[in-house]
């Protein structure tokens, strides 16, 4: 680039409108500085409005997610395991099993405790994923002490 240009209508320069130009004609582009009358300003400024990323969609086509109501047969042998796991810590007053055991079950039956709460399910097997995530945490550190 030439640094030794003084001048700036040499850089910058605007064509003349040519009527005889075809591609103009075929085009038949309008001035945008035309007001367009239908368009007419709004008479008081809008509010400012804030909206929730994470708003309520009203239309019917929205499909609230399905709540899962049965155990599968994987989830349920895990229940019946459990369940004798905590028997058997409770005859052998064995403290980290029964707390390991608690807290798989209570993993296991979040899914259905959380359908007795109706709205506050989500809420409710929130609290208990992480009731027996730390019970967990807690039997682990429970049998190694």
């Amino acid at each position: 680039m030439n640094k030794n240009i003084s001048n700036d209508d040499e850089i910058y320069s605007v064509e003349p409108d040519d009527a005889e130009d075809s591609y103009a004609k075929e085009l038949s582009i309008e001035p945008t500085s035309a007001v367009d009358e239908k368009i007419k300003p709004a008479d008081s400024p809008r509010p400012k409005t804030f909206h929730s990323k994470r708003a309520v969609r009203s239309d019917e086509n929205f499909d609230a997610p399905k709540i899962k109501r049965s155990l599968s047969h994987a989830e349920a042998s895990g229940v019946v395991i459990s369940a004798v796991m905590l028997i058997y810590s409770v005859a052998e007053f064995d403290k980290p099993l029964f707390f390991l055991s608690t807290a798989l079950l209570t993993f296991l039956l979040r899914p259905l405790i959380g359908a007795l709460f109706g709205k506050h399910n989500r809420a409710v097997q929130n609290a208990l994923h992480s009731f027996s995530v730390v019970l967990f945490i807690g039997a682990l550190i429970m049998l190694f002490l």
